[in-house]
């Protein structure tokens, strides 16, 4: 695919996203497809897998909404610059298990994706957290 079709792809993913249609998104995503999210301490693998990575943040914010600030990308690779923000209303699933649910809101909170397309489809996707910037405003650091 073409860096403009890379990043079109991206798009879409987050936006089905913030419209809570997973089941869409995983039709975006290869069999095979691999989460690596190291900020977290976890990897998840297959379509199960990075469903469970997308209802990992979808559960404990309900309200979350991804915006794309900037995007990098060739022919294979795309590179998501993002912010999020959601409540924390919902457990959070950890390395070291739930943290409890805050109430409190997270504003403008980066990550950066670095996504690998293949044959059409996300083939992988490593997910680097500003973990900082949340779980301080979550009151948790």
């Amino acid at each position: 695919m073409s860096a403009k079709e890379n990043c079109d792809l991206a798009l879409e993913i987050y936006r089905l996203s913030n419209e809570g249609e997973f089941d869409r998104i995983l039709e975006l995503t290869r069999p095979d497809v691999e989460v690596d999210a190291p900020a977290l301490g976890q990897t998840f693998t297959g379509r199960p897998g990075f469903q469970s990575f997308l209802q990992t943040f979808t559960h404990a914010f309900p309200d979350l909404r991804i915006t794309v600030v900037n995007q990098v990308a060739d022919d294979t690779t795309v590179v998501n610059e993002c912010t999020w923000t959601g409540t924390h209303n919902g457990p959070l699933m950890s390395a070291n298990g739930p943290i409890q649910p805050t109430g409190r809101r997270v504003e403008g909170a980066r990550f950066c994706e670095v996504w690998t397309i293949r044959d059409g489809a996300l083939a992988r996707l490593v997910n680097y957290q500003d973990l900082g910037t949340w779980l301080r405003q979550l009151g948790l650091a």
